[in-house]
């Protein structure tokens, strides 16, 4: 049973790190934005949030029951919508 155990646990761990889904995000401060927080940042609704995430235009990471976004990847949407902004104006 034990043998049998460490095998599985062998496989899943072999399978997860193939996948990537070992890699943690680390919750350090500054790093992860909260929905409210991309909200404002963005200027958009929850919705719109919740259809960018549909869309796959921004990506959320699960902690728990919470969603957390990567700033450097919120901070990446934010300057490409401003220089699109500023493609129209001009």
């Amino acid at each position: 049973m034990d043998d049998l155990r460490q095998v599985v646990t062998e496989i899943v761990e072999e399978v997860c790190t193939k996948r990537g889904l070992n890699e943690k995000p680390s919750v350090e401060e500054g790093e992860w934005l909260t929905r409210e927080e991309v909200c404002d940042m963005l200027h958009i609704t929850y919705t719109t949030l919740w259809r960018k995430e549909n869309e796959g235009v921004i990506k959320k990471h699960k902690m728990g029951r919470r969603n957390l976004y990567s700033k450097k990847e919120v901070m990446d949407i934010f300057s490409s919508e401003m220089e699109s902004a500023g493609k129209g104006i001009i």
